[in-house]
């Protein structure tokens, strides 16, 4: 939105001190708290800065619009599919002007729209996130976001490569692919080839040119029944491709899974992140769901037994958010709240346990790393790796990377090594701070 708005004329004001025109908030709706973050927000910046208009955004502006618009100091409501073409609204130079009372713009959510080519996000020294499929038609059901997103859609192959090759021409190392259904990505609306689309994509870019150093690539979350064999096969061979996935699992239960509306049996997931871990290490993430409708004592325990008992080397735990208009909102048996916490806090101290283990199974072996942009404590260098770990160096490198370090020890989750095989950095030849 920013980069649409500057190309229209609109100037960003990142002082943070100065009178804009125009507040722009970017709502999400995925949990009951990302909604009440949001009204929060809104609510702060209408006492903050009384003089703007606020337009908000976004899933939750998608949504609940009407309730959005009653909040204070909001002048405009925009849906999901508006926001992607913010630039163009009218009604937005109206509000900036002051010609206008609260309004509402937001067209129905699973209404057919292209993918917009926006630009991409960049962050880090290296990194840089390359959205190239939105939306969702699985219809989970606990998930909101086939109905604020809209339905599935790709950035055309030829689309990606251009953002990519403007980013690796810019200088960054690392791609970050993102999308809502990141493995639903196609290249049209059609398979192509024999291979899977999302695979045949990643080669298309590792195929690129390098500008200096190779560059890599690393996917988002993927659905794991959409991880297919030529993707795994890119895993186990392409050491550009980082060994790192992020799995939403939601449960160890079938039984919960079949009520989630999840596409997969836990045995399908177990010998999935078995088969990619049998290829050398890989950081392995999963999503985790607990206090959902239905979760009695045998079903937790079921889904604690089986993270138990995979490789996985992080996990991110949430409690059941019941949103309205969803399939699991009209179910019954909710778990009490604090049966719902204790069984979170359990899952976390298991995601801390398989962390640190990971960590530690990581010393002594080297992994290649590219720069971030924040210095760690004691003025160390700070990089991502390959499995998605921070690595804290005191040795600048001598470019921004992908560079291979020896990883000497650890501090709590964050590594530490040294840069192998190239000199530092003279201080003349400073790392570009993108």
């Amino acid at each position: 939105m920013r980069s649409d708005l500057e190309r229209a004329g609109w100037r960003a004001d990142d002082s943070g001190e100065g009178s804009p025109d125009v507040v722009i908030v970017n709502s999400c709706t995925v949990t009951r708290r990302a909604d009440q973050e949001s009204r929060q927000l809104i609510r702060k910046l209408a006492r903050e800065r009384p003089g703007a208009r606020i337009v908000v955004t976004g899933c939750y502006a998608q949504r609940a619009p009407e309730e959005v618009r009653g909040l204070p100091g909001v002048a405009l409501v925009l849906g999901t599919a508006e926001r992607e073409s913010i630039a163009s609204i009218d009604a937005l130079r109206a509000v900036a002007a002051g010609r206008e009372g609260a309004a509402v713009e937001v067209a129905p959510g699973r209404a057919r729209r292209a993918v917009t080519e926006a630009s991409p996000l960049h962050f880090g020294r290296a990194r840089a996130l390359l959205k190239i499929q939105d939306g969702c038609d699985t219809f989970c059901g606990y998930c909101i976001v086939p109905y604020v997103r809209g339905r599935s859609r790709s950035l055309p192959r030829e689309a990606v490569l251009e953002q990519a090759r403007r980013l690796l021409a810019a200088g960054f190392r690392e791609l970050v692919l993102t999308g809502a259904d990141l493995g639903d990505y196609r290249d049209g609306h059609k398979r192509t080839g024999e291979r899977g689309d999302l695979a045949s994509l990643v080669e298309a870019l590792l195929s690129l040119p390098a500008q200096g150093t190779p560059h890599r690539i690393r996917l988002s979350s993927i659905e794991p029944n959409k991880v297919d064999d030529s993707l795994l096969d890119l895993l186990a061979t392409e050491p550009r491709l980082c060994r790192h996935l992020h799995l939403p699992l939601q449960s160890g239960s079938a039984t919960m899974l079949r009520a989630m509306r999840r596409a997969y049996e836990p045995s399908d997931y177990a010998r999935l992140v078995e088969r990619a871990a049998a290829s050398g290490p890989i950081a392995i993430g999963a999503d985790v769901i607990v206090g959902f409708p239905g979760e009695g004592p045998r079903e937790f325990a079921e889904t604690l037994d089986f993270l138990r008992a995979i490789p996985v080397s992080f996990l991110h735990v949430f409690r059941y958010s019941e949103r309205p208009g969803t399939r699991a909102a009209t179910l019954d048996a909710r778990p009490p709240a604090a049966v719902a916490r204790e069984r979170a806090a359990l899952l976390r101290r298991l995601g801390d346990a398989k962390r640190e283990a990971f960590a530690r199974s990581l010393v002594g072996s080297v992994r290649g790393v590219v720069m971030e942009a924040r210095r760690g404590k004691e003025g160390a260098w700070l990089g991502t790796s390959d499995l998605y770990t921070t690595v804290a160096m005191t040795r600048r490198p001598a470019h921004p990377g992908p560079f291979q370090v020896r990883i000497e020890g650890r501090d709590g989750d964050v590594l530490r090594g040294t840069p192998v095989g190239e000199p530092p950095a003279r201080p003349e030849e400073a790392v570009s701070e993108r």
